[in-house]
């Protein structure tokens, strides 16, 4: 759970980053940036809303400019002028894809952030880079003007990275955002060139991790090593779907008893995941176990829902008992065919 109401925007600096392939330059501020006491809470928000506790990320700290800065401020061998420098420059060297576009990068300390009921000094990395028109009037005597001009919503974040003073030796606790605006070629530069994180190993990673693996497994490897039809693969969707949900913690033998059910299934099943697990740089042992995460299931819920399509006349959407449908072969049409039992019927 993280909370930033009574937290306190300490500093704020503005810089300007563009893009060097397009000739666009980078403009440093040097100072930072002097805020009313009652724009306070707007700026405070803007900063921190869009962050949301799914998943963590930790900085690798080798050869990392913008670790080094972060870890100089939250020591205090540096202040936000110098350390934000640093960022900005970083951040302008790996602008150069010619569809990263230019935009104000905000850098700001804030003290008192509430994670989980414990509270850290926070950093916030921000580039905001799409500007909306907007319209403001005022009055002069009793006589209006309407002003048009561009600005940056406080409703909307581009890219986001938020660093808590948290575990300093494992590279810190992060938080990103990164909406790519639909440029493809650009995705990863916020999280992997610029920020240089990992994906923290904990139990939302694990639970989204294990999520996955049981979607692309039921859905590619099993029907490629065994013979089942389409609505057995929808059942056992169904239950993993069903497991994550009701389980609070997950264990991998309990999971392939209960969702897989055939042992020789169960085998290949587990065999698949310890092959995925090891190929994302994980031990496989540690990963066996661990406490479902909430959040993840949440968010990721979606990932087994699945529907029958039967050519383009039908689609069964199977959230039940596996048994009440029934699948066979008319002799006569030479069609397949599926036969459903059921005591009500509704329309929607």
């Amino acid at each position: 759970m993280l909370s930033y109401q009574q937290s306190i925007l300490e500093k704020l600096i503005v810089h300007f980053v563009g893009n060097p392939s397009n000739e666009e330059p980078l403009q440093i501020s040097a100072a930072c940036h002097e805020f009313a006491d009652e724009h306070h809470d707007d700026l405070l928000r803007f900063l921190m809303h869009s962050f949301k506790t799914e998943g963590f990320y930790h900085f690798n700290m080798s050869g990392n400019p913008v670790y080094d800065a972060c870890k100089a401020l939250f020591e205090g061998k540096q202040g936000l002028e110098e350390a934000s420098a640093a960022i900005a420059k970083k951040l302008y060297e790996e602008s150069t894809h010619p569809k990263i576009l230019p935009g104000d990068l905000l850098v700001a300390q804030i003290r008192e952030v509430n994670l989980s009921n414990e509270l850290h000094d926070a950093i916030v990395i921000l580039k905001a880079e799409v500007e909306d028109p907007f319209m403001q009037v005022e009055w002069k005597g009793d006589v209006s003007d309407a002003i048009l001009s561009r600005g940056y919503r406080l409703d909307r974040v581009d890219k986001a990275c938020l660093i808590l003073s948290a575990n300093p030796l494992e590279g810190y606790k992060v938080l990103v955002v990164d909406k790519t605006n639909g440029n493809a070629a650009e995705a990863q530069y916020w999280i992997d060139a610029f920020l240089d994180l990992e994906v923290s190993e904990d139990s939302y990673h694990f639970t989204q991790q294990y999520m996955n693996i049981t979607r692309q497994y039921v859905r590619e490897q099993l029907p490629e090593d065994f013979q089942v039809t389409p609505a057995d693969q929808i059942a056992m969707l169904n239950r993993s779907s069903k497991f994550f949900k009701e389980k609070d913690q997950f264990a991998l033998e309990e999971f392939a008893d209960e969702v897989i059910g055939s042992p020789e299934v169960a085998d290949a099943f587990k065999q698949y995941a310890a092959e995925n697990v090891e190929m994302s740089g994980v031990d496989h042992s540690v990963s066996e176990a661990f406490d479902i995460n909430r959040q993840a299931v949440k968010k990721h819920a979606g990932m087994f829902r699945s529907v029958l399509k039967l050519d383009k006349n039908f689609h069964l959407y199977i959230h039940g008992n596996r048994n009440m449908i029934e699948r066979g072969f008319d002799q006569e049409k030479n069609l397949n065919y599926y036969k459903v039992y059921f005591n009500n019927e509704t329309t929607s």
